[in-house]
């Protein structure tokens, strides 16, 4: 519930979540004179370079300079591998700190910013500390920690004295360069209090620029390399191994979402600047406010010097947006083609698998044939069998004991008149039986004809390669 705190005692808890790892630190202290911009920069790491500065260069007035910046380039403590907590590992002494947050006014709602890796933050307030009536403007900003190089910033704005006291958290020696190299080079009208706050932003537009080309380029390459395999297995019908592991690509795919949702967040939080950027101009630089009346105190010239810088800054942040759309447009176009070609990948599996299935068919009449072969043996047993069968017959049955082959006076009789009878009954049961074999046979392979003529052509078109093709094609276009 330390939302619900409105002064920065929450530090004493906050303070068990952070590690201390003393570094070197470079510190910045940035004058707006009437002519220039004047930066000095010295590094510092241990306790006693600390007081040292503090002593000649902590809130020594000049008469020659009406705005004022001092900021602290925290270093990034190397934790070897890539950490989405580095943050929360200061580059300071324990000690150190708590008189930096006690000089500098550094608010305790930043540990909870820092904290908040998950997503980006711009975090805005006004705070009185010493004087209920005059009130600082606190600024804490957050990026990302999804991917490397993720910054943290907190500002204290003095209206009284146009002073900005701010820390940036988790800077490499590149981004510290960086910043020395911009605030040095740049010639704003006034330091506005959203000078660091702008310049945050522009610092994770590079970053995250970085991460989209990287990711589009790797991503333009699968979707051309499984375009290319899906191609070679159409045109030569055989596998091949050009396309990535389709894991890779579906992991890039989710990262690649990942990191478009990374810059739809940040665009919502640039917008968010561009109207505290018109809230301060209307309520803390406009002379006419009676609540914060300090703007009436100011020189003209200061006053219209900071709306100059404000209206620069609001204008450099509608680039930053417009550039943030180009660039969720491309990650949406890449996501949307890395699905296609996914698409295509398992229609591509599917294709492999009919020309599988046709094989086994191919395999399975070939079985059938040698089957029918040896059906046909069978058969010509069977005909030798029904031609015997008849004649074995009816020599048993006459042969049974139910016919008296004796004369009248116990003669034997060796051969009967009625031999005939044997013969014609023979003949005309074998006959029979192999007319009714014949009419069988006959009968079922005209079944089997007549089927076999409706059922080819509708086989062959569902299983031929072409065909395979055409349905991949349209089920693609389709989808």
């Amino acid at each position: 519930m330390d939302w619900l705190r409105s002064d920065n005692a929450v530090w004493d808890k906050n303070l068990e979540i952070m590690d201390f790892t003393p570094s070197k630190n470079k510190v910045l202290v940035v004058a707006k004179q009437p002519r220039k911009i004047r930066v000095q920069e010295k590094t510092i790491q241990s306790d006693e370079d600390w007081q040292d500065w503090f002593d000649s260069h902590l809130d020594r007035p000049d008469p020659h300079t009406t705005s004022r910046i001092n900021l602290i380039l925290g270093a990034r403590v190397d934790t070897g591998a890539f950490d989405p907590a580095a943050l929360s590992e200061l580059p300071f002494s324990e000690c150190m700190f708590r008189k930096l947050i006690k000089e500098f006014r550094i608010h305790g709602t930043i540990a909870r910013t820092i904290n908040r890796n998950t997503s980006c933050a711009f975090i805005r307030k006004f705070h009185s500390w010493d004087s209920p009536v005059e009130k600082s403007l606190v600024y804490n900003c957050r990026s990302a920690a999804s991917w490397p190089g993720d910054l943290g910033l907190s500002v204290t704005f003095t209206p009284r004295t146009l002073t900005s006291h701010a820390v940036m958290y988790g800077c490499d020696s590149e981004t510290a360069d960086n910043i020395i190299k911009r605030l040095s080079g740049s010639d704003l009208s006034e330091l506005h209090p959203m000078v660091l706050v702008v310049l945050f932003a522009e610092l994770e537009r590079d970053r995250l620029d970085r991460l989209v080309r990287n990711k589009i380029s790797r991503l333009i390459q699968q979707i051309i390399s499984i375009t290319e395999n899906s191609s070679h297995t159409l045109d030569n019908k055989g596998p091949s191994s050009l396309s990535p592991p389709l894991a890779t690509s579906i992991r890039d795919w989710l990262e690649m979402g990942d990191l478009r949702n990374g810059l739809q967040a940040f665009k919502r939080k640039m917008r968010d600047m561009m109207e505290h950027i018109d809230e301060l101009q209307d309520i803390l630089l406009n002379p006419e406010n009676e609540r914060y009346g300090f703007a009436a105190d100011l020189d003209r010239e200061v006053l219209r010097g900071l709306a100059d810088t404000g209206a620069k800054m609001k204008e450099r942040l509608k680039h930053l947006v417009d550039e943030f759309d180009e660039h969720i447009c491309k990650c949406a176009t890449i996501i949307d083609g890395v699905g296609l070609a996914s698409q295509l990948e398992w229609n591509q599996i599917g294709r492999k698998d009919t020309f599988t299935n046709l094989e086994i068919a191919h395999n399975g009449l070939k079985v059938a044939q040698h089957t029918r072969r040896d059906s046909e043996l069978m058969k010509s047993i069977a005909l030798l069998t029904m031609v015997f069968l008849p004649a074995t017959f009816v020599a048993t049955l006459f042969s049974m004991g139910i016919f008296e082959w004796k004369g009248l006076h116990g003669e034997i009789l060796n051969v009967s008149p009625y031999i005939w009878l044997y013969i014609a009954v023979t003949v005309v049961i074998t006959l029979v039986t192999l007319g009714t074999w014949y009419l069988w046979v006959a009968r079922r392979r005209l079944v089997e004809d007549v089927e076999s003529q409706r059922e080819g052509p509708s086989e062959k078109a569902s299983l031929s390669p072409s065909s395979t093709t055409s349905t991949t094609s349209n089920s693609s276009i389709a989808k």
